[in-house]
């Protein structure tokens, strides 16, 4: 699993003033924590250059750890959040997969399945780093978006949240490590209710299912987190590291699983009804309307 040469690794010795396009990277010296946050004017879908991006930034902070600038720059806690206002990310790029539906293009889908996976992979091995992660959500984390929160360790949302994996409104399913990932959290049977139902769920129904750790207060979402990263200091952050590692060691989740269920997701998508994509094309219309709305608020 390799980046693209344009996007190499970043220097460790600039860290953290990493730059990129669609991420603000920062760092919280309390909570020895990265914060990995959507940009205001980022895609609210995963994108190909915001998923090559997001491996980027995990190759780089494999550099750092590496280095001798660790030292300077301790770490015990990724977290994944977004700097939009009501929105964590819709998921997958809708406007790239009805260009390959309508053009018979299956080696387009397969190509960003593998390209997602390779970042899901990444994120629910912590990095192969000796972190524990975390996401932050607040607004719509729907689709791929919620697939992305539920690689992490933990998940805490703010209470005004609104989470799930929709797309079998159009008759496909979450083909980026919700299947997976579900199961292993509350039990296949559950898993399969969350994804066949297509519902989307508030922060407070996620945490009766057990998928949401914490529920911060509306617009509290990055104290509440900070609160709970500095919860314990470092004795609960080496018995939440070893509660993760148990969790994979207990239930290992493989590049190759998440390789072959993106691969039937390309296949289930390829085939879709015109009436599917009609209803695919209404709803990234939909959501090109959000970002004209949510870039003329910014």
């Amino acid at each position: 699993m390799t980046t693209d040469a344009h996007l190499a690794p970043k220097s460790p010795e600039d860290f953290p003033g990493w730059q990129y396009a669609y991420l603000d990277i920062e760092y919280h010296t309390e909570t020895q924590s990265v914060w990995m946050c959507y940009k205001i004017d980022s895609p609210h879908s995963y994108t190909e250059g915001m998923l090559q991006e997001i491996a980027n930034v995990r190759e780089s902070l494999r550099a750092l750890f590496g280095s001798k600038y660790i030292g300077q720059w301790p770490i015990r806690y990724f977290v994944m959040a977004s700097n939009k206002k009501n929105i964590f990310s819709f998921g997958g790029d809708l406007s790239e997969f009805i260009t390959a539906i309508r053009e018979r293009r299956l080696d387009i889908l397969i190509h960003y399945g593998h390209l997602a996976v390779d970042v899901i992979y990444g994120l629910t091995a912590g990095f192969d780093l000796p972190i524990v992660t975390v996401s932050a959500v607040s607004g719509q984390c729907l689709g791929g978006g919620f697939e992305g929160a539920l690689t992490t360790d933990f998940l805490i949302a703010d209470e005004d949240a609104k989470l799930g994996v929709p797309e079998i409104s159009f008759n496909t399913f979450p083909g980026m490590g919700a299947v997976s990932l579900l199961a292993r959290r509350i039990g296949l049977s559950l898993a399969e209710q969350v994804v066949s139902s297509g519902k989307v769920y508030s922060a407070a129904e996620m945490q009766d299912l057990g998928l949401v750790n914490v529920v911060a207060t509306a617009g509290a979402l990055r104290e509440t987190t900070l609160d709970w990263l500095r919860e314990g200091g470092e004795e609960r952050w080496s018995k939440r590291r070893a509660l993760i590692e148990a969790r994979r060691r207990f239930s290992p989740l493989t590049h190759e699983e998440l390789i072959r269920i993106v691969e039937l997701w390309a296949e289930c998508s390829h085939s879709i009804t015109s009436q599917d994509l009609r209803h695919m094309e209404r709803l990234a219309a939909a959501q090109k309307r959000i970002k004209s709305l949510s870039s003329e608020a910014a």
